[in-house]
C-alpha cells in the first residue's frame, strides 16, 4: 500500500490538524502532557492578545489580576497563591509601576514587607481585560460538548486535588 493510500483510509479527528504535532505524541492516554501543551496554547493566545491590545505582558496581566480579585497584597502571597516565580512577580510589579497602574507601600505592620495594590487606572484596565479574557474563556468552552463540561471540571479538580497531597 502506497503512502497515499495509507493517508487515504487514515481519517484525522474533526479540528485535529489544527494541533500541534506534539499532542500525539505520547498518546491519548498522557492527559497530563495534553493539559500542559493547553495551557501553553493558552498563554500564547493570551500573550499575543494583551501585548497587542492592553500593552501588558502576562506576567503583569497575572499580577494585576490577582490583586484586582484578591486585593491589595503582599509579593510573596501573589506568588504562594498564584503559582508565580518571585522574579516574575518583582518585574511584574515594577512593570505596573511604571506604567502606573500598580503601586507599592509600606506593610502596616512589618517594616520590611510592601504592599502592592493597584491604582485606578489598573483597576480599570483589571475590568477591561477581565471582560475581554471571560468572553474568550466562554467562547472555549463553548467548544465543549453539552454536559461535558461538568465531567472536565469534576476531572480538573480531582487530579489538581492529587497533586496538592503529594509532598513539596
Amino acid at each position: 500500500m502506497s503512502q497515499r493510500d495509507r493517508s487515504s483510509v487514515v481519517e484525522e479527528p474533526e479540528g485535529e490538524e489544527l494541533l500541534p504535532a506534539t499532542w500525539t505524541l505520547f498518546g491519548a492516554g498522557h492527559l497530563p502532557y495534553r493539559l500542559l501543551l493547553l495551557a501553553r496554547m493558552i498563554d500564547r493566545q493570551a500573550s499575543r492578545k494583551l501585548q497587542s491590545e492592553f500593552d501588558l505582558s502576562l506576567a503583569e496581566w497575572r499580577v494585576l489580576a490577582f490583586l484586582g480579585v484578591s486585593g491589595p497584597s503582599t509579593a510573596a502571597t501573589i506568588g504562594a497563591q498564584g503559582r508565580i516565580d518571585r522574579a516574575e512577580i518583582s518585574r511584574a510589579v515594577g512593570a505596573l509601576e511604571k506604567k502606573q497602574l500598580a503601586v507599592r507601600e509600606p506593610h502596616p505592620t512589618h517594616r520590611r514587607k510592601l504592599i502592592i495594590r493597584p491604582t485606578e487606572r489598573g483597576r480599570a484596565l483589571f475590568d477591561a481585560v477581565r471582560q475581554e479574557r471571560q468572553a474568550f474563556f466562554q467562547s472555549m468552552l463553548a467548544t465543549i460538548p453539552a454536559g461535558d463540561g461538568d465531567v472536565v471540571d469534576r476531572s480538573l479538580t480531582a487530579m489538581a486535588s492529587w497533586l496538592q497531597r503529594l509532598p513539596d
